[in-house]
Formats: C-alpha cells, structure tokens, sequence
C-alpha cells in the first residue's frame, strides 16, 4: 500500500468585505467617518487636511512636510516634551505627517481614551506655536536628511528619475518632503501662512476605526475641541489633478542614459522610467496585474531573467506609483559594475515584452491570484483600515471601494494588459545609472546607448 498523498490544492478565496462605514458630519461642518472593528480596541484616528506636497510651488519645495512635523513640537498650553507626556497618559501615540495630497494629524489609542485624545488633536491643529528655533532646528534635519539620502545610490537614482520624468515645475519632479534649495528658502512666515491657509480653506475628514460605539464617539466628537474646526469648502491639494505631473518632458530619438558618477562603485543602481498612471484611472486594477507580471512577483519577468537566467543581480522589479496625479512606473536593479550595460539593455528587453508577447495564462493567474490573495490580509488592525479609508477619501473615493478589489483584479484580461503596455510605451522612457561612470560608459555606448555623464559634484549641489 503506498504511503504517497496529494498535495491539497488551493481553495476558493473567502468573502471579505471591508468594514462597513458610518458617516456624520459635525454642527461645524468636518466630516466624520467611522469604521467599526469589534475586538479591536486601540483605535486608530487620522483627521484629514488638503494641502499635500502635490501643489507647492518650486520655490516651496518641502513646505507641507515641514508644518507637519512642526506641528507636534508644541503648542499654546504644551512644549514638545508636554505633547510626548500628555499623549502617553492616554496610552495614545499621536502625530503628524503631510504626503502628496494632504495634511494628515493621526493618533492610536484604546478606544476607553479617545475624548481625551480628540481634545489633544485639536490642540496640536488649532494652536501650533512653531517658533522660529524649531523652524531653524527642524530644516537643519531635513538638509542633513537629503544629504544623507544622496550618498544612497538608490535614493540618488529614484530622485534623478523623477527630476528626469518630469519638468522642474511639475510636483512630482520632486521628493515630497522637499530639496535641498526649498527647504533652505523656507521661512516661518511661509509656514505660518500655509497652517491658516489649511485650517481656513481645507476640507477637513475625520476618519476612526477600532471597537468604537458610533453614537458614544460622534457625541464626543461634537463635545470636544475638534468641533472647533469647520469646514471650509475648498478642495483636496492645490490645483487640479494634472497639475503636479504637468509639463512632461519629451522624448528624444536616441536611448539616453543619464549617469550619476560614483567614482570607485563596485555596483550600479539602474532605473528605467516612464509617466504611470493615476489611481483615478479605472483601469488602474489591469495596472497593477501588469507590474506583479513584469516585476512584482518572484518569477516576474525581470527577476526570473536577470537574476535566474543571467545572474546579473539578487532582484530586480518594477512597479507603479499611482497616485491622484500621473505618477511614475519605474523599473529597477542593482548590478555587479562589469554587467551594468548587458543588464541594462537585457532589462530593456524584458519591458518591452510586454508589448510583444502577452502574458500566458499561467502568468495571468499567478499575479491575479496573488493580489486578490493577499489583498484582505492587509487589514487585520485599525491602522491600515484607517489609513486605506483615508487614501480613499482624499482621493475623493468612495469607503467600500475595498469591496471591488478582488471582483476587478480577477477580470483583469490580456486585452487590458495590452492596452496598459501600450499606453506605457508611448510615454517617453528615461534611463538613470548610479555609478563609476569611467567604467561604464564605454560599455554602454557600445551597446547602442547615448550617455550623458554627470559629474558627483554637480549632482550634489
């Protein structure tokens, strides 16, 4: 008799939905929305602003992510080291963070705390101090912070190919925490102007999860300082969707391979880049099965090709960042010096397979399968639901958009991952290198490529 089994195979996917919202809007106009998740009792509380980095100007660069940080470093009734203490009577971590579209002040705490906490949070909103040493201190860290990530080849790359995708006054040319020339040019008055400018036009959202009764925490809401914010009718960001990818630079006839010089690297960091999607495109489900196809899973194109079959690296990938704008797809690795150019034009091949030959029906399960797969398991705890419910509200989407995600990745078909690399190719595509451009160079020109050299000093100042 043998002893041999079968191996079970995978089950049908579970119902999943995500939790269900309940909506209220206070006597001053903020709204509220509350997800509740019995047995979870630290909650999570992010109270919502527009004005993200996706709308700064040049001249501003950083400025967001600045008055962020500054709001946590004392107000009128607390120092900094006052908020640290008062919050930890709470039990509560509290905070505050700026990305490309909004403002955000968030807060965890047990659900028993959470008056107390609402006070603290609108304590931090309506009357920072920001005083003129903290703005000094706080730039000071932040130059010190992007001088830091410049002696990273891969923060290096992934700047220069954002500054490469886009034209100089488009947002998304920028880190959305700012350049080294903004943050250095911003002033307190800047800061000042832009926390009122928040408070005054923004369209504030108050999104809660956690095991929170909805009746008990819209009272309390109504009956602490946060129904001191109003609402102030104005819209998500600064602008139009568009405005931070605007001006996109234009393609050129030759392959360009910009090279960051890093005298001396052993290793080069590559990105291939072009103009993405935005997460407001309907087809953005199809997106995200083409870069799990062409870059995100282990067997992905890339990897199984340049790692696997060519050993020229630990891992390469690709992927899209969608955001409300058109963000970038980029495409990345790091190599051995001696293999920068086989692997750069190799990389260049398996892109544009995507176009040439559709994936097969196993590549198209596997990716399908692996994001409806692991889709639910990211919200297990009342942080990620909040902040999911938050992306989605600043987006202007709707809470149980969740619920869809499955149904869409699994229609996604080869007629939409052929209209995805279509659209991807007829954007202008960008190359950056990191590395010993004396060394590189040669090999690269000799594979077809037009380099265009940039000296370490120059790419530091």
């Amino acid at each position: 008799m043998s002893n041999a089994t079968v191996r079970p195979g995978p089950g049908a996917p579970r119902d999943w939905r995500f939790p269900r919202s309940v909506e209220h809007v206070t006597q001053a106009g903020m709204r509220v929305i509350l997800l509740p998740m019995p047995s979870r009792p630290i909650a999570s509380i992010q109270m919502l602003f527009g004005g993200g980095a996706a709308g700064e100007r040049p001249e501003e660069s950083g400025l967001s992510a600045l008055l962020a940080r500054l709001l946590t470093e004392g107000t009128e009734h607390h120092d900094a080291d006052g908020l640290i203490e008062a919050g930890e009577l709470l039990g509560a971590s509290i905070g505050a963070e700026s990305g490309w579209e909004s403002l955000t002040v968030g807060a965890g705490a047990p659900v028993s705390r959470l008056a107390g906490v609402f006070d603290l949070m609108a304590e931090i909103t309506l009357t920072p101090r920001i005083p003129e040493a903290d703005v000094e201190r706080l730039k000071a860290l932040r130059l010190a912070a992007i001088k830091q990530a410049h002696a990273s080849p891969r923060s290096r790359a992934v700047d220069a190919l954002s500054a490469a995708l886009y034209a100089p006054e488009a947002a998304y040319s920028r880190p959305f925490a700012g350049t080294a020339d903004g943050v250095a040019r911003l002033t307190r008055d800047q800061i000042v102007a832009r926390h009122q400018e928040i408070l005054r036009t923004g369209t504030p959202t108050l999104v809660l999860a956690g095991d929170i009764d909805a009746d008990a925490a819209f009272a309390s809401i109504e009956a602490s300082r946060l129904s001191e914010i109003s609402a102030g009718g104005g819209t998500w960001g600064r602008g139009e969707p568009d405005r931070a990818a605007s001006a996109l630079i234009t393609p050129i006839a030759a392959p360009l391979v910009k090279v960051l010089d890093r005298p001396g690297s052993v290793q080069s960091e590559i990105r291939i880049g072009r103009i993405g999607r935005s997460r407001l495109d309907a087809n953005h489900h199809a997106a995200l099965v083409y870069a799990e196809i062409i870059g995100g899973l282990f067997g992905s194109r890339l990897n199984r090709v340049l790692r696997e079959e060519k050993g020229y690296t630990y891992g390469a990938g690709a992927r899209f960042d969608l955001r409300r704008g058109r963000g970038p797809f980029m495409a990345g690795t790091a190599v051995e010096t001696g293999v920068t150019a086989p692997a750069l034009a190799e990389a260049r091949r398996q892109l544009a397979t995507m176009q040439s030959a559709l994936p097969t029906d196993e590549e198209l399960t596997e990716a399908r399968d692996y994001l409806c797969g692991t889709f639910p398991l990211r919200f297990g705890t009342a942080t990620p639901v909040a902040s999911m419910a938050a992306a989605l509200t600043v987006l202007g989407l709707s809470p149980d958009e969740p619920d869809h995600f499955r149904e869409r990745v699994a229609a996604v078909d080869r007629a939409a991952i052929a209209l995805i690399a279509d659209e991807l190719a007829a954007s202008a595509e960008k190359i950056v290198i990191v590395g010993d451009a004396a060394a590189i160079t040669g090999p690269l020109e000799a594979e077809g490529f037009t380099v265009q050299v940039e000296a370490e000093s120059a790419a530091s100042a």
